[in-house]
């Protein structure tokens, strides 16, 4: 028996041949090579596992959860799920069904790729959202049943021969009298859309909960990144994603409303925020204060706190400070004590 956190509040057992995943919210995503990104399940456990069990309260499976389960037969899925992320089943070449509940909204991309055992499945009339090649060289697919009308077909049959069904028709009333929590927040995601504007020197950003990280390329607003010197997050934004505004070098002032429960590691990487909110490294955030850098823990964090300069916030002050102060518990990486002698020998 092996356990371990997957989610702020979600834990993973690993018993026997299953993995069951409890809890409550979002799990975390992960990535399919880097293996300190990886699951620890897919670490040490990834041959043995046959079943998986998503339990109810679960609101998410990340991105790659569970990639490369080379001997996964069998997914239970709870009606509390509303999004599978990019790669989420890639590679179980051995799964040969799988239910997608009526409480799913959307599927990433490539979630189900070279899962060359899976022979028929359904799209719930819920899903909005489907990434492209989600069935790529699932060879042994021969059905696929998908909502009419919204326009899935491209997605859907890219790289492989399945039938494509269409069907009409809202999921009965009694398969939804078991997501009565998940509902509401099914349908406010539904309905979201990002609203983004640029004004001036003004960059402002609502209409989502989540706003999801970008590259430098694919940055909605990257033709303005060198005129940005203010950023405003709307009110009902709950997250802000990992790199969600890198490469705005010349910020100068952040706004962030009260709904914002999460930002994600370098959400504002290489930027300055002249308010300090944005975080310089692994659950650290800075502030400036009279020339003295303060590298600050994240008041919810248990245990330590580490960063490097590899790309943080405050280097573009370099000429600024005078002075660097840490909080107890705060871990500099080799990174950082390099910039410090670097800075020594030019002072």
């Amino acid at each position: 028996m092996d356990s371990g956190k997957c989610g702020d509040n979600l834990m993973w057992l690993f018993s026997g041949d299953s993995l069951v995943i409890n809890g409550t919210g979002k799990m975390v995503d992960y990535f399919p090579t880097f293996i300190f990104r990886m699951p620890f399940w897919r670490v040490k456990h990834c041959d043995s596992i046959k079943n998986i069990i998503i339990k109810y309260d679960v609101t998410s499976i990340g991105n790659y959860a569970f990639y490369a389960c080379m001997n996964l037969k069998k997914v239970t899925i709870s009606a509390s799920v509303i999004s599978i992320g990019n790669g989420a089943f890639g590679w179980c070449k051995k799964l040969e069904g799988i239910t997608i509940p009526d409480s799913v909204i959307s599927i990433g991309e490539g979630a189900f790729d070279w899962c060359t055992n899976l022979k028929e499945i359904k799209i719930p009339d819920s899903v909005t959202m489907i990434g492209e090649q989600v069935f790529k060289d699932c060879s042994s697919l021969k059905k696929i049943r998908y909502p009419a009308e919204r326009g899935f077909e491209k997605n859907l049959s890219a790289g492989n021969n399945a039938q494509l069904i269409p069907y009409t028709g809202k999921a009965p009333v009694e398969a939804l009298k078991f997501i009565s929590v998940v509902k509401p927040i099914a349908k406010s995601i539904a309905a979201e859309s990002l609203r983004w504007k640029v004004e001036g020197k003004t960059l402002t950003v609502g209409g989502v909960s989540e706003i999801k990280a970008y590259s430098y390329e694919e940055t909605p607003w990257r033709d303005s990144l060198n005129d940005i010197q203010q950023i405003i997050i709307e009110d009902g934004v709950e997250e802000i994603s990992a790199r969600a505004f890198i490469e705005c070098r010349r910020l100068e002032l952040l706004t962030i409303p009260a709904s914002v429960k999460t930002i994600g590691d370098m959400a504002f990487s290489i930027c300055y925020c002249g308010n300090g909110l944005a975080n310089g490294g692994r659950n650290v955030y800075w502030t400036l204060e009279d020339g003295v850098l303060n590298l600050k823990k994240k008041p919810t964090v248990r245990g330590d706190a580490d960063f490097s300069t590899g790309a943080v916030t405050w280097l573009a002050l370099d000429k600024n400070i005078t002075g660097i102060k840490l909080d107890a518990g705060i871990v500099p990486k080799e990174k950082f004590f390099e910039w410090l002698g670097r800075r020594s020998n030019a002072m």
